[in-house]
């Protein structure tokens, strides 16, 4: 089915949701519309934990960090309306989330310092199951990360221990690890435009800027704005990152530049958040800013040079976020009392 008739057959079922799109300019009546809430089987009617939701946009496969099941939950989404399929339980609760495709793995953070190697391979007997898991050293947990494709490395954050693990992800080996690198370490992001991996520390308000190839740390940059960045999403094509600023005090957005480690503008039309995510295939950036003192919030970002567009009201605890760009269908955590689940609304119709 096509974009428009999957919306038709879903308005019933959404029309009475309370989510709301504001933009400007005015666009389409239906960019505001948003998709009924996806159910979780096993923590349906409870309050739910959830961290990083990551994508398989090719096979249409959506894995969700869930600390209620203590696993990673695993979500059909062939087509708009997402389908839970199964939980891969991890023993110790999940938080980063990172497929590394092109050795058919997951990669998952825990809290017991520990990450989980997960095997997702179609044709091996050992699918959507742990087939190893590395201690970091840490006392706490392991938290965000990120895949280096080119040289099969992933870079996984020890948020609270100061701690940078570097797994090669053929292997299932730890290469390397940096220590003693400050508090408030968040999301490693890599850059397929210079090669480069960077991450953000929101205590520190800094981009860490990480050589993969030597496994060298380049340097830590300051933000040069009151962002205390958590999350970073890339444009490789542009060399600029869009940082998911914490500061609730002074709450924003900032676009900044990877070649000149700079802040190239702020945006107020969001902050307070986390997790960001950019979508090569659409040119836009999403920002889960789920305490946004205005109310939480799921900014958009596109365009050049890089735009607002719009705001997508959500729920405090709507901390992460998920693009699929075949069905062009946002998802987000729903965290509020009693209502485990994810959010799910269809991506705006962006003004030209």
């Amino acid at each position: 089915m096509n974009a428009h008739r999957d919306r038709s057959m879903l308005w019933a079922a959404a029309a009475t949701a309370a989510l709301l799109f504001v933009t400007v300019p005015v666009v389409a009546a239906d960019v505001a519309l948003p998709l009924p809430n996806v159910d979780i089987p096993p923590i349906k009617g409870k309050t739910a934990s959830f961290d990083i939701i990551e994508i398989d946009q090719a096979t249409h496969v959506m894995y969700v960090a869930d600390r209620g099941t203590a696993g990673v939950d695993i979500f059909d989404i062939s087509t708009p309306a997402a389908k839970y399929v199964t939980t891969i339980g991890t023993g110790a609760t999940p938080n980063g989330v990172s497929l590394a495709k092109n050795v058919n793995k997951i990669f998952v953070g825990l809290t017991d310092s520990s990450i989980a190697i997960i095997d997702i391979n179609p044709a091996a007997p050992t699918r959507n199951t742990i087939i190893a898991k590395l201690a970091s050293g840490g006392k706490k947990r392991v938290d965000e990360m990120d895949y280096d494709p080119k040289d099969k490395k992933l870079y996984a954050a020890n948020s609270d221990d100061g701690i940078v693990t570097v797994v090669d992800a053929v292997s299932n080996k730890i290469i390397k690890q940096f220590k003693d690198q400050g508090e408030g370490l968040e999301q490693p992001r890599y850059n397929a435009g210079d090669g480069m991996m960077y991450m953000t520390s929101s205590d520190q308000n800094v981009v860490f800027q990480f050589d993969p190839v030597k496994d060298e740390l380049i340097k830590k940059w300051p933000v040069g704005a009151d962002c205390d960045p958590n999350g970073l999403a890339i444009n490789p094509t542009t060399n600029q990152a869009v940082l998911g600023c914490s500061n609730k005090k002074t709450p924003m957005t900032v676009l900044w530049d990877l070649k000149t480690h700079a802040v190239i503008t702020k945006f107020d039309q969001a902050g307070a958040g986390d997790m960001v995510f950019f979508s090569p295939k659409t040119n836009l950036f999403f920002f889960a800013a789920s305490n946004f003192p205005k109310g939480a919030t799921l900014a958009v970002f596109g365009g050049s040079p890089v735009r607002w567009i719009g705001n997508l009201s959500t729920a405090v605890g709507s901390h992460a976020l998920a693009f699929d760009e075949t069905n062009h269908v946002i998802y987000t955590v729903n965290q509020q009392p009693n209502s485990a689940g994810l959010m799910a609304f269809w991506m705006p119709e962006i003004p030209k």
